[in-house]
């Protein structure tokens, strides 16, 4: 077995593990902590330390179902439909409670007033459309069609994140800008293991790289969560 064959299922049995933990961590703190939006945040914090673990679970039921048939369109059409829906949730609620942070719940690049509905409607488009059967697609639009649909999600990936890095450097209570931080750096990690894993073997290598980088940021967002608790966790 090469190392090309090797990495992504090394890489995806040690993200699996550490999710595991990882979302542990932040549901067994969810129970003890006071404030419901203290709760929501390690709830979704859970959620989008399984969202790698999606990932990684759509990419193996490629290889089991091909968009060659129908069966294959429509499970890939759900694993990876259960993918982005997970992934969005937990940037678009960390986004949420961040801005409810800020004393003055100020706007950043106009996210309360279109901005996140632009972007549900960019992912909804694009998603739609790669989910289509590749034999209803004449060939000579097939590349330029998954490059558009790649730039797209590219485009609400940046833009998500620095919607939050604008809000982060807003928050006044340190706590929670020291929580939403590591949440912003864990979010542009997946998104840099998202579009660097599979393209080559340097890719793959620098996949992993950011894999392990994703998990000591997300369990360092669960250690800083742990505030206005009835009982910190031993």
């Amino acid at each position: 077995m090469s190392l090309g064959d090797f990495v992504p299922y090394g890489e995806a049995m040690v993200v699996t593990a550490a999710a595991i933990i990882i979302g542990y961590r932040s549901l067994s703190l969810r129970g003890v902590l006071v404030d419901r939006p203290y709760r929501t945040r390690a709830l979704w914090t859970a959620i989008g330390a399984f969202s790698l673990v999606a990932f990684f679970g759509a990419g193996f039921l490629d290889a089991f179902y091909p968009a060659t048939s129908v069966e294959g369109v429509i499970v890939e059409a759900i694993a990876w439909g259960f993918v982005f829906l997970v992934v969005y949730g937990w940037v678009a609620t960390s986004i949420e409670v961040a801005i409810s942070a800020d004393y003055f719940n100020r706007d950043a690049l106009s996210w309360k007033r279109g901005g996140k509905i632009a972007t549900i409607a960019a992912l909804l488009v694009s998603y739609i459309a790669a989910s289509l059967p590749p034999w209803w697609i004449p060939p000579q639009y097939q590349d330029p069609g998954a490059t558009a649909i790649t730039l797209v999600f590219f485009g609400v990936s940046v833009y998500s994140a620095i919607v939050l890095a604008i809000t982060v450097r807003r928050i006044v209570d340190r706590s929670i800008r020291n929580y939403t931080k590591w949440v912003l750096i864990s979010i542009v990690l997946l998104f840099g293991g998202v579009f660097t894993t599979g393209t080559s073997e340097l890719g793959d290598l620098l996949g992993v790289a950011l894999s392990v980088a994703w998990i000591l940021s997300m369990n360092h967002s669960v250690t800083t969560l742990a505030i206005r608790t009835r009982a910190l966790p031993t």
